[in-house]
Formats: C-alpha cells, structure tokens, sequence
C-alpha cells in the first residue's frame, strides 16, 4: 500500500474523537449522495464540551425490497471500527454500486455518550446490549446480589480482593461457565454502579433506535442488521456472531456470512454458553413483525488481554464512574487504555478492518437478494 494510499483510506476513515468522526461521517454521507440524513441530538456533551448526536444515513430507492442496516457504537468505546466502515463505504463509491432493489441505511453512534468518553455504556451506566427488555417484568437477577461486592472490590485492599477472586473462582467451579456468565454478566437491573447493568427504564439510545426503525424500516420485505463492536475474535479480523439460537433466520445468516459465522447459542457446545438478556437483536426483531429480520454481531478483534486483565479494566473503570471520576488525569489514561484495547493504535489493525468490513458489506449487499 502507498503512503497516499493509506492516507486515503486509514487516516480518512478513522477519527481520534467524536466531533471529527461525526463530522467525516456527515461529509462522506453528503458527497455519496444520501437521500435522506436524519440527526437525534443528544442532551449531554462529550469530554470537550462539544455536542452528541446519533446520525442516519439512507442510501437507495426508500422503497427498495431489501434493506441493510449497519450500527456503531452500541458499545461506545468500541465504535471506532464501525464508524470507520461506514465513512469508508460512502467514500469508495458503493452508494451508486447499490442494486436497485437494496438499500442500506448507516446509523452513525447509537451511543454517542459513550464513543465521546470511551465507555462501553452510555450515560446511566447502561449496557445498550443488555437493555432491551421488558421493563415491567425484568429478567430476575436476584444472585448478582450475592457477588456484586466480590466484583467491585477494589485493587487497593489486596486482601478483600484476593478473598473477592477466591470466592468468584468458587462460583464457577460450583456453577459452571453457563451459570456463571448468565449470574454475572447476562444483565443486571437493580445495581446501577456495577457492570452489566441494564437500566429499569427506557434510554435516549433505546428510544432513538425505535425511531430509526420506524422511520426507515417500515417499507422493507427484508432487513438485515449488521451491529459493528470489537473486542473479541483474532486480531483485525471481523467475525460475524450469531446471538440466537437454531432456527430459520440462523439459517440465512450462514447464506450471507458463510462459513466464517459463529453461533455459540446453535449446535455442538451450545449448553456452556450463557443466554444474553436485552440484546439489541432479539428487540429488532420483536420491533419489526411484519418484516423478515436477520439481526446479528459483527466484531473485530482487538488487543489480547492478560488472563484476568479485562475483568480488572472493567472494574477499574465501574469504581470510577461510580466515584464520578470522569475529568482527572488517572481516569483520562484509563480510558484511552480502555480504548486502545478496543481500537488498537495500530496502521495493520486499521487496514484490516477496513479490508474485511468492506469485504462484509459487499457480500451483504450482493447476497440479500439470495434469500428470496
């Protein structure tokens, strides 16, 4: 690759905050000729004072058979790698390459509280992937309670948390990996300090996400979600995950992904995989009835982290929140680590990306139509 190449491609799609990748996103989309651009304010601001928004972009014939939906910043943090892909897509020209009977709308940040400030959550501390849930009858998370103090324990009393670890190594070995995940971070709704939280009620990206889907989604026959995150698969490299189980739709997903799909809930190994509360994919399809809806994952690998490292990031992180330590210089450096694991500092790791989401959305658009 030249150096005008990459410069073009990895420094032009990729952004170091939020305001400078809204603001590509925003060009990108308007030079590639969105038909139609919609912005959600939010009513916080990021680390720099300067505004949020979660933006649409609508490409193709409103009316069109088939409809490709792609979402970053679910996990704020890590929706750098989405974000890139959707600028990256405007920029190469695929918006005139469109079939006539496929659309694709780009939703740029559904958590832009939490891409601004490098958190996973938005701004009540909630796990957008462990929200969407009925919130007059919540999942029951009743044994959370049992281990919530062993999980926030700080690093700094050695002793209460080397008996914390002790006592959580128990529960797993007397659990089982499957009990344990679903306990500890299947989603939890009555500590709203402490990870995995799910909220009680209905959030501003919940409620901007309803909007998008009845806004652009109402007209399709078939919608297919392709949510970006990172943080999990080889190095660089975009795994599409399946979070449902057997069934129909799994079975079309294998048609768009091929042999690279993962489906840890389907088939052999199944029974050891915890169960998600309040993922977004379960809640689209709920949302959209009428339609055929393939909604799935798509990660990007990130830094691979020490045994136990992640869960101490993550821990380090929910005590700051909790202690409202958003501005300082410790809690700064936390979550641009936080980052750097999730988007690595890296030419290689951008380059890969781009290769294989661009890779990713040009076999959505040409393999949709398969599914009739």
């Amino acid at each position: 690759m030249s150096a005008n190449e990459n410069e073009c491609g990895v420094a032009n799609a990729f952004s170091n905050n939020f305001s400078e990748a809204r603001e590509k996103f925003l060009l990108a989309a308007r030079k590639a000729g969105a038909g139609q651009v919609d912005s959600f304010d939010h009513p916080l601001s990021g680390p720099d004072g300067k505004p949020l928004a979660c933006d649409v972009a609508f490409f193709g014939d409103p009316g069109a058979r088939h409809l490709i939906v792609t979402l970053s910043g679910l996990h704020g943090v890590e929706a750098w790698a989405g974000a890139a892909c959707q600028v990256a897509w405007c920029q190469d020209g695929r918006a005139a390459r469109l079939p006539a009977d496929v659309a694709i709308a780009h939703v740029h940040a559904i958590n832009p509280w939490g891409m601004a400030w490098d958190r996973r959550q938005q701004e009540d501390n909630i796990d957008l992937n462990r929200h969407f849930v009925d919130f007059e009858h919540l999942p029951d998370d009743s044994e959370y309670g049992e281990y919530v103090g062993d999980v926030m324990c700080p690093e700094t009393d050695p002793d209460a948390r080397r008996k914390a670890d002790t006592r959580l190594a128990d529960f797993l070995r007397r659990a089982g990996r499957r009990h344990y995940g679903m306990v500890l971070q299947g989603g939890q709704y009555r500590y709203p300090d402490a990870p995995s939280f799910g909220g009680v009620k209905p959030s501003w990206s919940h409620g901007v996400l309803d909007r998008i889907l009845a806004a652009h989604c109402a007209r399709a026959k078939r919608i297919v979600v392709c949510d970006f995150h990172t943080g999990y698969g080889p190095y660089g490299y975009g795994v599409p995950l399946w979070h449902l189980g057997e069934g129909p739709q799994l079975d079309k997903a294998r048609i768009l992904f091929g042999p690279t799909l993962e489906a840890p809930l389907a088939g052999e190994g199944a029974e050891d995989e915890y169960i998600q509360h309040g993922h977004l994919y379960g809640h689209v399809m709920a949302r959209l009835p009428d339609q055929d809806v393939v909604a799935m994952c798509f990660e990007f690998g990130g830094e691979v982290l020490r045994p136990g490292e992640r869960a101490l990031l993550e821990r380090a992180d929910a005590l700051m929140w909790r202690d409202q330590d958003r501005l300082s210089k410790e809690s700064r450096a936390a979550r641009r680590r936080w980052r750097h694991i999730h988007v690595p500092d890296r030419d290689d790791w951008r380059e890969m990306v781009l290769a294989r989401g661009g890779q990713v959305l040009r076999e959505l658009t040409s393999r949709i139509g398969q599914l009739d």
